[in-house]
């Protein structure tokens, strides 16, 4: 990127979309595509289920066989049984995957919690997928939430939810990590030392709700939980005086905590917790999240000490970039880093996930891959395949496409591709939405693919020699949610919405968290966007000014940048954005209209989340280049400013931004997009790097595609479609359509 000089009247155009018909579909379309089911009580194939006749003859010859090569493509068949009737339906599923070569399963376990239990016959189950594929290899995904049996005999250990005892575990509690760890023991011992021990790559540890270790939105009220806060609180705080003086309750004592009450869900009239009155709701919401991530990390840890076979050790979590509730306990992925965990398995994010959507990550992924760790998608599309209840056969549903779907699971892949990160086609049900033989030939050609051209891993020095670094970094941080009231109706904006506008923005994007960035760990980039960096003190501002000196980027800040250091404060985001910002007095309304002429936006363009927000900020510098106003104040949201050290900020007051307001920003930063303005900006969900490009189109019609440099360029999915020693192509695409490029510089071909 060229160093951005002083922004004139000629580009910088903003647009917020309209965020209610966002939502409205990101709803909808997750309700399409499934999720992560709740596991049930019951075993998956009880002990006295007994062995098919033909399972017992042909074991022997089909143990024979040796399982897949561990270097193959990271790429899964995972299915949820609960029944010897859902086995009818999955074993299908995995002949075909065995057929499209997919040989890697993901196989969902419990565990025997109680002495009484006659628990799950794993060994047998694992039998019958080698019946299936001889091929098999597992990663066993291991229920940690306990039986219905071991929460009657400890009821004070299960959470507390509105009042009512809920069947799962508090993680607070030790009962339920001692006996854990026990469990954990007797499957280890079961499979590790089995015919199949071979065959087990490794464990996904799954928990709490919906077994993705998700918190409730109401908190966990469990006295089990008020004894694990007070804990976490003299661990936090040096002494039970600091932590009086900081809740405001002079001579407390740490027996005299409790648990703070939660306002609800508060909208967007008031944002942020007060300082210092409300600091007991800031620590239990970090509490959460720590808590929730070290019970995580305890069960990790000790599978990876016991375990006699160095396993993968996956988890789902750390799905920062979700609109979730700030109590979900999601937020403390940057404290597993370091562990034994080694890597992160989460579904296509719910927001934005159907056909013609950005289909994006839940999570910081390149946090994780820096560290040579891995995360995989869960693609949990909901097909359409079903039972015809009169003949039995298993059909596509009337009025879907099938090219449709494809496309769908051909956007997830690339995105999966692109970044070396592992891909998971799930039937969470046993419904079926996998019994079709055309999408397993899909499959396997995305087997090919991915095997012909994996990217290097970012730990690989020849990734740099790929061109694989970013134009975009978005960051993300976890403490900052800590800090607020208003959760869903921020994060939607804010973290679903501004990683979205990145994927439709048209370059390569890496995602980290914050931690990463002040470390040095990620990077170097042209442009950051920092999407909720609300709570930055002096040190890590100073940081940040002077990478972005020493690197002369660009540095886009959303709504409230720094705004807490200890207290909240107007001036922190004064200092961090190099602009003079003020607060408007109480609520404000959203919602901007652009003042230039753009390529990407129309002049007087409205855009922003037209809601009362407390705080709302704006901007009166008269030495930044001011791109948009507020309609309702005329007061200025959105500006550049260049600073005497030679980097560029942009700041955006409303909390929020689009794809055609990113890709703007972008252009006046001499940022090279593939996607240039034209007489129509279609902001596809675009995937790139490593000599890879993906676009999804978000509706019909021809687009351009700058390459920057002269290309050859291989049309993946279509090996006839190809061109030569092309600096652009012109590219028809129908909406939803998915298309995948092998991308080959021709100067990096004559080195």
């Amino acid at each position: 990127m060229s160093e951005p000089e002083k922004t004139e009247n000629t580009g910088l155009y903003l647009r917020l979309l309209g965020l209610a018909a966002v939502v409205a579909f990101a709803v909808m379309a997750g309700l399409w595509l499934g999720h992560w089911s709740v596991p049930e009580e019951n075993p998956t194939f009880p002990r006295n289920a007994g062995e098919p006749a033909a399972v017992a003859q042909q074991g022997a010859a089909a143990q024979a066989v040796a399982p897949e090569d561990p270097s193959a493509p990271p790429l899964y068949f995972h299915a949820r049984m609960d029944s010897m009737e859902d086995w009818n339906t999955v074993s299908q599923e995995a002949a075909l995957a065995a057929e499209a070569g997919i040989n890697r399963v993901i196989v969902p376990v419990t565990l025997a919690w109680t002495a009484g239990e006659p628990g799950e016959d794993v060994l047998a189950k694992l039998k019958r997928f080698v019946e299936v594929n001889p091929r098999a290899a597992f990663l066993l995904q291991v229920d940690m939430n306990p039986s219905a049996a071991w929460i009657e005999a400890h009821p004070s250990e299960a959470m507390v939810v509105d009042g009512a005892a809920q069947p799962l575990p508090s993680p607070a509690s030790q009962q339920w990590l001692e006996d854990g760890r026990t469990a954990l023991n007797t499957l280890l011992e079961s499979v590790e030392g089995s015919e199949v021990s071979r065959r087990i790559m490794g464990y996904v540890i799954c928990g709490l709700m919906e077994d993705r270790w998700l918190m409730p939105a109401a908190g966990d009220r469990s006295e089990v939980f008020r004894q694990g806060f007070r804990d976490w609180l003299m661990r936090r705080y040096p002494s039970e005086e600091a932590l009086a003086e900081a809740w405001g309750r002079p001579g407390m004592k740490a027996g005299e905590v409790t648990l703070p009450e939660h306002p609800g869900a508060p909208d967007t009239g008031r944002v942020f917790v007060r300082l210092p009155e409300e600091q007991p709701l800031a620590d239990l919401l970090r509490c959460v999240s720590e808590i929730t991530g070290d019970a995580l990390a305890a069960f990790v840890s000790h599978t990876a000490g016991t375990s006699v076979i160095s396993p993968l050790l996956l988890a789902p979590y750390g799905h920062s970039l979700e609109p979730s509730p700030n109590m979900a306990g999601h937020f403390a992925l940057g404290n597993l880093l370091e562990s034994d965990l080694d890597g992160v398995l989460s579904p296509v994010s719910y927001t934005d996930r159907g056909l013609g959507g950005a289909g994006g990550y839940m999570g910081p992924v390149h946090s994780l891959l820096l560290r040579g760790k891995t995360w995989v998608v869960l693609d949990d599309t909901r097909t359409g395949m079903a039972r015809d209840p009169e003949t039995g056969a298993f059909t596509r549903m009337r009025g879907l496409r099938a090219e449709d779907i494809f496309d769908v699971q051909r956007r997830n892949f690339a995105a999966a591709l692109v970044h070396g990160l592992g891909l998971a086609w799930s039937d969470p049900l046993a419904e079926g939405w996998l019994l079709d033989k055309e999408q397993w030939r899909v499959f396997a050609k995305m087997r090919e693919i991915y095997t012909d051209h994996r990217p290097p891993p970012m730990t690989d020095p020849a990734a740099a020699a790929e061109g694989a670094g970013p134009g975009l970094v978005v960051v993300v941080d976890e403490a900052s949610r800590f800090y607020q009231l208003c959760d869903t109706p921020l994060n939607t904006l804010l973290l679903a919405g501004g990683r979205d506008a990145a994927l439709r923005a048209g370059l390569s994007v890496q995602f980290a968290l914050l931690q990463d960035v002040l470390e040095g760990n990620i990077g170097p980039a042209p442009v950051w966007l920092f999407l909720n960096a609300f709570s930055l003190d002096g040190t890590a501002r100073r940081q940040l000014r002077a990478r972005f000196a020493q690197e002369q980027s660009c540095a886009v800040w959303l709504y409230a940048p720094g705004y807490f250091n200890g207290e909240a404060s107007v001036e922190n985001i004064s200092d961090i954005t190099g602009m003079r910002v003020r607060a408007f007095d109480g609520p404000a309304q959203g919602g901007s209209v652009f003042g230039l002429s753009g390529q990407y936006l129309p002049q007087d363009a409205p855009f922003g989340a037209a809601a009362q927000w407390n705080p709302l900020f704006y901007i009166e510098d008269e030495d930044a280049d001011l791109l948009a106003s507020y309609q309702a104040s005329g007061r200025g949201s959105v500006a550049v400013k260049t600073m005497p050290e030679g980097w560029t900020s942009v700041f955006i007051a409303e909390p929020g931004v689009t794809p055609a307001l990113l890709a703007e920003i972008l252009r006046i930063l001499e940022e090279p997009l593939y996607a240039p303005p034209g007489d129509a900006n279609y902001f596809d969900a675009l995937y790139a790097g490593g000599g890879l490009l993906s676009v999804h189109a978000g509706q019909a019609g021809k687009r351009a595609v700058s390459l920057g440099e002269y290309c050859d360029v291989q049309d993946l999915f279509d090996p006839a479609i190809g061109w030569v020693q092309k600096e652009s192509f012109i590219l028809p695409l129908r909406t939803g359509e998915t298309r995948l490029f092998s991308v080959k510089p021709m100067a990096r071909q004559a080195i």
